[in-house]
C-alpha cells in the first residue's frame, strides 16, 4: 500500500466529515433535551378540596372569664380527602383579629380531625402548639366573641394552600 497515493487523493473526505459532525450534534442535542424533559418528573398538588369553616363554641372558664376556648366546624363540601393523621402532612395556622399566626397543636388536630372526607363535619378545638412538649397546648385566649379569625390549611409536602378562610365568632 502506498501511503503517499492515500493523502494525495482526499475528495470525500470533506463531505463525510461534515455527516458525522451533524450526526453527532443531533444526538447531543436529542439526548440533552430528552433529559430535560423526561427528567422533571411529576409534578405534586396539594389536595383540592371544598372546606366550608364556621364558627363553633365559645367556653368561658370559672366565673372571672378569664379563661376561654373555642372551637370551629371544618364541613367537606367536596373533593379530595385531607390526610390530618400523617404528621408532616399538613398545618393549621390561625391568626385573631389580624396578629401573627400561630400554629395549632398537631396532636390535637389529629384527634380532631383524622381523615376528612366529602361530608364530614368536625369541631377542631383552637389550641394553640405546644413547645414545651408537656402534652396539650395552651387554648387561644385571644377569641372572643366579635373576634375575626383568619384559618389556613396547608400541606406540607407541597407547600401549598388548601383552605384560607375567615371566621367571625
Amino acid at each position: 500500500m502506498d501511503f503517499k497515493k492515500l493523502f494525495i487523493s482526499n475528495k470525500a473526505v470533506s463531505p463525510v466529515i461534515g455527516v458525522v459532525l451533524m450526526v453527532a450534534i443531533t444526538v447531543i442535542l436529542a439526548a440533552a433535551i430528552g433529559s430535560t424533559v423526561f427528567g422533571q418528573g411529576t409534578a405534586r398538588s396539594a389536595p383540592q378540596a371544598n372546606l366550608d369553616i364556621r364558627a363553633g363554641d365559645i367556653y368561658v372558664d370559672g366565673g372571672n372569664g378569664a379563661d376561654t376556648a373555642a372551637s370551629v366546624k371544618i364541613e367537606h363540601l367536596g373533593g379530595d380527602s385531607i390526610n390530618f393523621k400523617t404528621d408532616g402532612t399538613t398545618k393549621i395556622m390561625v391568626s385573631v383579629d389580624g396578629k401573627d399566626s400561630k400554629k395549632l397543636d398537631s396532636s390535637t388536630i389529629k384527634a380532631d380531625l383524622g381523615v376528612l372526607s366529602v361530608g364530614d363535619v368536625k369541631d377542631l378545638r383552637l389550641i394553640e402548639e405546644d413547645n414545651n412538649a408537656d402534652g396539650e397546648g395552651p387554648y387561644l385566649k385571644e377569641v372572643i366573641r366579635g373576634s375575626i379569625v383568619n384559618i389556613k390549611i396547608i400541606d406540607l409536602k407541597t407547600n401549598q394552600l388548601i383552605c384560607d378562610k375567615t371566621v367571625r365568632f
